[in-house]
């Protein structure tokens, strides 16, 4: 009678175990699930970037860049790293639209939760020309003062002249979204300055 109780209970562990790491694996795919999709990518409500130019993080050649140089121009930046699937996937794109979109006043700028080693063998591998800076730690508290609550990657921001979010994004943030992203953005900032002037 014993053994059978004692059988009893260790079958009930058995069974709470598998619970919890079928309950786990549900969870991790989720998460999963979630950054591979990305949160919705409506439109931000008016909030200030000023935090992300108070910070100087050096490029993957150790040459240190503030981030303030580019301030008062259009600004995709993109926290991202190295052991990321999406992200990886996600920065040839961003590398056209570097090379693309550079003459209309945009600076892309990625930011990597990652080392310097690692980055620049990724940038030498696929050859990007676009700045990708080491932000390390104190990326992943910027990106959540813009916005990244969960501090997940890949993240995006959109960031106007005025320095404030036009628009983010987590997850990977495909071609066609970014570029209508970017139409939207500069095409209306463009229409507005042209507007000015003409007046």
């Amino acid at each position: 009678m014993q053994a059978a109780r004692g059988n009893s209970v260790w079958f009930k562990r058995r069974a709470n175990v598998c619970l919890v790491m079928v309950g786990l694996l549900a969870l991790g795919g989720g998460v999963t699930l979630a950054l591979r999709h990305g949160s919705p990518s409506a439109p931000a409500e008016r909030q200030s970037a000023a935090a992300l130019f108070e910070h100087t993080f050096s490029d993957a050649d150790g040459k240190p860049q503030a981030l303030a140089q580019w301030r008062g121009r259009w600004i995709l930046v993109n926290f991202w790293a190295t052991w990321c699937a999406p992200c990886v996937e996600e920065m040839p794109d961003l590398q056209r639209v570097h090379s693309e979109f550079g003459g209309r006043d945009l600076a892309v700028v990625g930011l990597a939760i990652d080392n310097p080693g690692a980055v620049k063998r990724f940038r030498d591998s696929l050859k990007l020309e676009l700045p990708l800076l080491i932000a390390g730690a104190a990326g992943t508290d910027l990106a959540r003062k813009l916005g990244n609550t969960s501090g997940a990657l890949p993240y995006t921001v959109l960031i106007d002249r005025s320095g404030f979010i036009a628009r983010s994004k987590l997850g990977q943030l495909r071609d066609p979204e970014l570029r209508a992203w970017l139409s939207t953005h500069l095409d209306a900032s463009a229409d507005a300055i042209s507007g000015r002037v003409g007046k």
